[in-house]
């Protein structure tokens, strides 16, 4: 090494080999904590990053979940007034068959009897 300036009485001053052997060390361990500090962060990142994919998948379950829930209603709603709507047509169709039982019969009795003018004694 060359020497360096100096006052007068005073030693020169170098660098030993152990001293820059210490130097690379640090200068390797500082980059070795940089690396490691970086590549800790990118995992962190990644941490994060696939907790809201995951909460993001749980929420489209749920919203999947909940929609197929009010599906399932609005069918089974669906079905009960078809079905009532059935029950009434039925019950209607029943009373029309009624009503066409008493109108025969009505008009029967209407075609054997005088109905223009009771008082004559024409009716039985």
């Amino acid at each position: 090494m060359t020497p360096q300036y100096r006052r007068p009485g005073e030693e020169a001053m170098t660098v030993t080999t152990n001293q820059q052997h210490l130097a690379l060390a640090a200068a390797g361990l500082v980059v070795l904590a940089v690396g490691a500090g970086r590549v800790w962060w990118q995992l962190h990142r990644l941490r994060r990053l696939l907790r809201s994919e995951r909460a993001a998948a749980l929420l489209t379950d749920a919203t999947h979940e909940r929609d197929m829930e009010a599906f399932r209603a609005r069918v089974a709603r669906a079905v009960a007034e078809q079905q009532a709507a059935l029950e009434f047509t039925a019950r209607v169709t029943a009373d029309l068959a009624v009503i066409a039982a008493a109108d025969e019969v009505i008009t029967a009795e209407l075609a054997r009897t005088t109905h223009h003018n009771p008082q004559e004694g024409d009716t039985p």
